[in-house]
């Protein structure tokens, strides 16, 4: 429990290993916090992201590490290329905290540390877990972590799909038809049609022999115009919700945060969407918020509204998206079904609360 020094022994109170993580490689930062409240460096190390890697780095902290005091080994959520070491760690049971790429952000600039490379992102990341109590990462159920491969792989396919049609469509528009292009063109949508039907399929059978995975996609396909497929990805990409404590860090992960852009003491017309967060979870949203202007709800108010404030179909679409968003957490957290009727009593009580003109701050009204 003790650090040694040349003048003196220190006891350890906390450990934190920040780690700054790419496709390839992982740098690791060690720090810990001493019974004076100050805080020292151990050691900084790059690794390999692969599963020999993630070993090497064990060893590593093995040696580093003091045995019987709190170590924490804290990342930030990068899709996949976190997964091979976070797992690794959880089963060898060490204490894994991940956490969403903004808190990072926000804290660094709190430090006033603006520079970015990846010791340095590594170390902010450290004094993170040093600074803050952070609740033990839990991997998702498989069913939920085999959802988003199939999501995602559906996504893929989709993209490729769209663009084999803007091909066949280019060649059909030239004015030298090349049939064996096209031919095999037609071929490639054929097929690519056909693939997207066996994901659903696989994404449909997933469903059914997973209770709770069932149950929550029937919860966001009770909100208007929340396809299955909607469902499918909005639930993938968020881990059933699972990542988020409350509803503004579910809003930072999307993307679909305001930031304003401020110019002296005037900072009226320049608020905007972040767009930094997760781009398959905001374009889940987008033919949902579309099709919700189509018909009256708390919805399309929320358009009109935000539309009569701002000027700006984009923007006003995008607070469609947020609260599209907002909805189907708040059915993940109450355990119950969609309720326009409640849910219009609610928001009418308060919009009321918010006297004037509604702001971009208010998007989820």
């Amino acid at each position: 429990m003790f650090l040694n020094g040349k003048k003196s022994r220190m006891q350890v109170f906390k450990q934190s290993v920040g780690v700054d993580i790419s496709k390839s490689d992982f740098v690791a930062y060690f720090e810990v916090m001493l019974s004076n409240q100050r805080i020292k460096k151990i050691g900084r190390r790059k690794f390999d992201n692969t599963p020999s890697g993630a070993k090497r780095f064990v060893q590593w902290l093995v040696k580093k590490s003091v045995k019987d005091v709190l170590l924490e080994v804290v990342m930030e959520a990068t899709g996949r290329y976190h997964e091979v070491l976070a797992y690794h760690l959880y089963e060898g049971h060490y204490r894994v905290c991940i956490v969403l790429p903004n808190r990072i952000k926000y804290f660094a600039r709190s430090l006033n540390q603006f520079s970015k490379t990846d010791p340095i992102d590594a170390a902010v990341i450290a004094r993170y877990g040093l600074s803050q109590p952070l609740e033990a990462w839990e991997p998702p159920r498989e069913g939920m972590r085999r959802l988003r491969e199939l999501s995602r792989e559906r996504q893929d396919l989709v993209k490729m799909k769209t663009q084999a049609i803007n091909r066949l469509h280019a060649m059909r528009s030239s004015a030298k038809l090349a049939n064996s292009t096209i031919e095999r063109l037609e071929l490639q949508l054929a097929f690519f049609e056909q693939q997207i039907a066996v994901v659903e399929a696989e994404m449909n059978q997933l469903s059914n022999q997973d209770q709770h995975l069932a149950y929550q996609v029937k919860q966001l396909t009770s909100i208007p115009n929340i396809g299955t497929t909607s469902a499918y990805t909005i639930l993938a990409e968020t881990a059933g919700f699972q990542l988020f404590s409350n509803r503004n860090q579910l809003i930072k992960y999307a993307g679909l945060d305001v930031v304003e852009n401020q110019s002296g003491t005037s900072i009226e017309g320049r608020s905007r969407i972040s767009k930094r967060g997760n781009a398959n979870l905001r374009a889940a949203l987008y033919m949902p918020a579309v099709s919700a202007l189509t018909k009256p709800s708390v919805f399309r108010d929320t358009y009109q509204r935000h539309l009569d404030s701002h000027k700006n179909k984009s923007k006003a679409l995008m607070a469609v998206q947020r609260k599209l968003l907002l909805v189907a957490f708040g059915t993940h957290q109450s355990g119950q079904m969609y309720d326009e009727q409640q849910h219009r009593c609610r928001t009418s009580k308060q919009v009321g609360e918010h006297k004037g003109s509604p702001t971009v701050a208010h998007l989820v009204n």
